[in-house]
């Protein structure tokens, strides 16, 4: 735990816990650089826990990227939430493969 400037208790975890809960990975990721900036020994914990959300988000698209099957795009698929948007990843035909 450490302390803003006034003095007040600031628990890092339980704030990017509160952000994740919502799903907002990229405000989470955000808020945990801005901290990590001095790089403190202490704050070791932290600097995992944003590779680890960063890598899980990141893994679904890769999946999507190498998967062909429609039952491995679709136990993908309903993790959407976690995946950062982007235009242009699947084609008309496989948009329409999925659907």
């Amino acid at each position: 735990m450490s302390q803003m400037e006034g003095g007040c208790p600031v628990d890092y975890n339980t704030i990017t816990d509160l952000f994740l809960q919502r799903n907002m990975i990229r405000e989470a990721t955000a808020f945990l650089l801005d901290v990590l900036k001095p790089n403190f020994p202490e704050h070791a914990f932290l600097q995992t826990k944003v590779m680890e959300i960063n890598l899980k988000a990141g893994l679904f698209v890769r999946a999507l990227q190498h998967y062909s099957e429609l039952p491995d795009i679709k136990r993908v698929i309903v993790n959407t939430h976690a995946i950062e948007p982007q235009v242009g990843v699947l084609s008309v035909i496989d948009t329409t493969a999925i659907a």
